[in-house]
């Protein structure tokens, strides 16, 4: 069960007493990975995926994500910013589930 004690608590259901005021940074940045989940949709979920695969997508995100960088363009930042997000989550997902 996700309570505040559990570590593992969920940010949708009550922000942290520890949050810093952060709120509105995360809901936004929050918004960005939802945005891009529900864009790739088509490529499917991450069932098939292991750590090293997964690892290997995040790598190339981040390539993209400095790319945007040094291009400067906010949006495109945001966009792969969002993608690296997804990708650590999708690891943090996945050793969840392989208990590894």
């Amino acid at each position: 069960m996700v309570t505040e004690n559990n570590p593992m608590w969920s940010y949708t259901e009550s922000h942290p007493p520890e949050n810093g005021g952060y709120e509105r940074e995360v809901d936004f940045f929050m918004d960005a990975m939802l945005y891009k989940l529900n864009h790739n949709r088509h490529k499917g979920k991450w069932e098939d995926l292991d750590l090293k695969a997964t690892l290997k997508k995040l790598r190339d995100e981040v390539d993209e994500l400095e790319k945007a960088m040094h291009e400067g363009n906010a949006i495109e930042i945001i966009l792969e910013a969002a993608d690296v997000a997804n990708y650590a989550m999708i690891a943090a997902n996945i050793a969840i589930r392989d208990g590894g």
